[in-house]
């Protein structure tokens, strides 16, 4: 198993030196602010022997939005889209990076009858469900899913879906699996945070059920919890034993207990905010996490 922290927007010396102990062997990067920036973490990666994952984008000007607007029905949003993808994957190739890790379904979709204010998202990033059918909907999902099994092929980069908020057509249809069957290329992040809200939000969403049924297409897990009671009030927290589901805190264990085929995982982001816990803490949460992870 490959563990990785997250280094956004620029190299952080403090972070680094702090956060890359025990088993951590890589740095996943996202949204840098410069060229220059991603060289000097490539340069230290090497030094070290680190390995490097890239989070899209990994230069914060190499597309107009946050994400990629794979998905999209609109025909400029989606040729737009795979053509920052494309360089996306050079700079991939160029920096020897693990995988490139996408949003997906993007723009997200949503069901107009739930409550969705505790996300953060872009009036861009999201159309509800009456605005569209579900056969375009899955016919957009195979058509993005189809393209980026070819690009990373010609790439020979992984490519990995980080599953962003979902909507019933997913989760409650075999469709979505039956596509990962058909695209050996694409494999799956899971968020334990972003589950975790999904389910609070969505009372028909049942977390293990979902993770079980795409464990074993899952290669990448992102690892941290988040804290919703009368709204979200801690993100991006480390993953701590003693955080419980009766103070609305995620269940770690219950989501990596679900995760029952791991012949395909192999990379960890610890996608938290170490600073906010003691460096005893975060050793105790490494430990906790790989002990949840690699006992068989």
């Amino acid at each position: 198993m490959n563990y990785y922290i997250g280094m956004h927007n620029e190299f952080d010396k403090s972070k680094f030196e702090r956060d890359i102990i025990g088993k951590i062997s890589g740095i996943e990067l996202c949204n840098f602010k410069n060229i220059s920036e991603v060289r000097a973490v490539k340069k230290l990666a090497d030094q070290k022997n680190l390995k490097l994952g890239i989070h899209f984008p990994l230069l914060r000007s190499s597309y107009k939005y946050r994400d990629p607007m794979v998905t999209s029905v609109e025909k400029y949003e989606y040729e737009e889209a795979f053509q920052a993808l494309e360089m996306e994957l050079k700079f991939a190739k160029q920096i020897e990076a693990e995988y490139l890790l996408i949003h997906f379904p993007k723009p997200m979709v949503l069901d107009p009858r739930l409550n969705w204010s505790m996300l953060k998202f872009g009036t861009h990033d999201a159309v509800y469900e009456n605005e569209l059918t579900s056969i375009e909907f899955i016919t957009t999902c195979e058509s993005a899913m189809d393209r980026l099994e070819k690009m990373s092929e010609i790439a020979g980069i992984p490519i990995v879906l980080e599953i962003e908020i979902i909507n019933k057509w997913l989760y409650e249809k075999e469709w979505f699996v039956n596509l990962l069957d058909k695209y050996k290329n694409i494999s799956i992040c899971l968020d334990s945070a972003r589950l975790h809200i999904q389910g609070v939000i969505d009372d028909n969403f049942d977390i293990s059920q979902f993770v079980s049924r795409l464990s074993s297409y899952t290669k990448n897990l992102h690892i941290a919890n988040i804290q919703v009671r009368n709204g979200v009030e801690k993100r991006h927290y480390p993953a701590l034993p003693e955080l419980k589901e009766q103070d609305g805190w995620c269940n770690i264990v219950q989501f990596t207990s679900s995760i029952e085929d791991r012949s395909k995982l192999q990379n960890v982001l610890y996608e938290h905010k170490s600073d906010s816990i003691t460096l005893d803490e975060l050793r105790e949460c490494y430990s906790w996490i790989e002990s949840q992870l690699e006992t068989i």
